[in-house]
C-alpha cells in the first residue's frame, strides 16, 4: 500500500486507519438499486478539456491518442478484481466538431442508469484526510499537495503517469483564469466579489510559492489544474483524525468522547474529469456509490434519457450550481446560458452590483466592443460583463 509521500491511494489511505469513511455532499447511491436517484451535491469539477455551449452535438470522433488509451488501460488494471472502467461498456472519450474533448455515450441510457464509474482507489487525494482542521482547503493548498505528492514525486509520477499525462498543459486545452491576468484586467471585471476572489488568490499564490520554494509558474498552473479539474467533497472526522460514517454513529454511546466535524477534501477523478459542463442542459450527475463498503465507487448517473452518441455532461460547482463568477474564476470560461446568474443577482449582497445601472458601461457598449474583435483576457472580461448584465431579473 502506498504511503502519502509516494502518492496516496485515496481510500486505501483511509482503510489503512481501519476506519469507516463517509462523504458529503456527494449524492450517495447503492449498487443494488441502480435506478435510485438522490440529488447530487457535486463539488467543483475539473470537467472536460473545453468549454461547451448548451447544444449537445450528436456526432464525435473517438479519441485514440496514446495518452487516452494508456489511461483506459491503467483503469482496466482493476478489472481482474471486478473493478475498473470498461470504455467499451457504454462510454468513450471523443472530440466534437469544434475539437473539444469530452465523454460520449456509445449506447442508450435510461434515467437513473449508472453511465460509468471508477473505483475509489483510483481517486487522487489532494489533502490528508486524517489531519483535522477548521480551515477550508483552498485550491492553492491543493495545488501545493498536487505538486509535492504527485507531479514532483518521482515514484508517484511513475505510478500515476497514465493519468497525469492526460491533464491539460499550458500549450493545449488551457483557458486562463483570472490568476493569470494582470491587476488591471481583473479590475475591468468591475464586479466586487470576483475581483476580491481573484486578488486574494493571486496573493495566496505568491505567499505559498515563497513559503514552499515551489516555482511560481508551476504552482500557478497547478492551481488552475486543481481549480478546474478537482471535485470537492466533505468527510466527517473526529479530533483523533478518524473518519466516521455519520455524526450520529460517531457520537453513539458516549457523546463526550468525540469532537466531530466535517472537513473539506479535494480529489482528482481520472476518466470522470473528462466530462464537460452544461449549466442548464446537463444530463447526468456525480454519485458516490456504496460508501459503506471497502470497494466504493465514484460514478456518473443519468438524470434523463441519453441517446447513443450524445455527449455526457454535468453541471459544475457545489450542488451542481455554478454562476458565471465561479465558471470564470475556476474554469476560465463564460457560458451563454446560465440560469443561476439571475438567482444570484436577485439575492444581491454587499459584493454584488445591484442593478444594470451600477456598471460603468452599458450592455450595448460591451457588446459593440466584443463585436469589434477584442481578444485574449479582455474578451473574457467583456463576456462576463455582458452575461451578468443580461441576467438581472426584470424590475418588479
Amino acid at each position: 500500500m502506498m504511503m502519502r509521500a509516494s502518492g496516496i491511494l485515496f481510500l486505501a489511505h483511509l482503510a489503512q486507519q481501519s476506519c469507516v469513511y463517509a462523504f458529503a455532499p456527494f449524492a450517495v447511491s447503492s449498487s443494488n438499486s441502480p435506478k435510485r436517484l438522490v440529488k447530487t451535491n457535486q463539488g467543483k469539477a475539473a470537467g472536460g478539456f473545453g468549454k461547451k455551449d448548451d447544444s449537445v452535438p450528436v456526432s464525435h470522433t473517438r479519441d485514440e491518442s496514446p495518452s487516452t488509451q494508456n489511461l483506459i488501460n491503467f483503469l482496466l488494471q482493476w478489472k481482474s478484481q471486478g473493478l475498473g472502467v470498461d470504455a467499451e461498456a457504454g462510454t468513450e472519450i471523443g472530440y466534437d466538431e469544434n475539437g473539444f474533448r469530452g465523454l460520449y455515450a456509445t449506447k442508450p441510457f435510461k434515467k437513473g442508469d449508472i453511465i460509468c464509474k471508477i473505483p475509489s482507489d483510483c481517486a487522487l487525494a489532494l489533502a490528508d484526510p486524517s489531519v483535522v482542521t477548521d480551515e477550508e482547503m483552498s485550491v492553492v493548498d491543493g495545488a501545493v499537495n498536487f505538486l509535492q505528492w504527485y507531479a514532483m514525486n518521482p515514484q508517484a509520477r511513475v505510478t500515476w503517469s497514465s493519468y497525469l499525462d492526460t491533464l491539460p498543459t499550458r500549450e493545449a486545452n488551457f483557458d486562463p483564469t483570472p490568476d493569470f491576468w494582470s491587476d488591471e484586467e481583473i479590475s475591468q471585471l468591475e464586479f466586487p466579489l470576483i475581483i476580491k476572489q481573484a486578488m486574494d488568490r493571486k496573493k495566496q499564490l505568491a505567499e505559498l510559492a515563497q513559503k514552499t520554494n515551489l516555482p511560481f509558474d508551476e504552482l500557478q498552473f497547478a492551481t488552475w489544474l486543481v481549480a478546474s479539474r478537482s471535485f470537492s467533497i466533505k468527510i466527517t472526522v473526529d479530533d483523533g483524525g478518524l473518519v466516521r460514517e455519520t455524526v450520529d454513529s460517531a457520537l453513539k454511546g458516549n457523546s463526550a468522547s468525540y469532537q466531530v466535524r466535517q472537513q473539506g477534501l479535494r480529489v482528482l477523478l481520472p476518466y470522470l474529469d473528462m466530462i464537460n459542463h452544461s449549466s442548464d442542459n446537463h444530463n447526468s450527475e456525480l454519485h458516490l456509490i456504496d460508501p459503506e463498503k471497502d470497494d466504493a465507487w465514484f460514478g456518473i448517473r443519468a438524470t434523463r434519457p441519453i441517446k447513443k452518441n450524445k455527449e455526457i455532461t454535468i453541471s459544475y460547482g457545489a450542488a451542481g450550481v455554478e454562476t458565471s463568477l465561479g465558471l470564470l474564476m475556476n474554469y476560465g470560461f463564460i457560458q451563454d446560458e446560465n440560469k443561476f446568474d439571475t438567482l444570484f443577482l436577485k439575492k444581491g449582497g454587499d459584493d454584488c452590483i445591484e442593478s444594470v445601472e451600477g456598471w460603468s458601461t452599458t450592455l450595448e457598449e460591451d457588446e459593440q466592443q466584443l463585436a469589434a474583435g477584442v481578444s485574449g483576457n479582455m474578451a473574457n472580461v467583456l463576456r462576463f460583463r455582458t452575461k451578468m448584465k443580461r441576467s438581472y431579473p426584470p424590475a418588479e
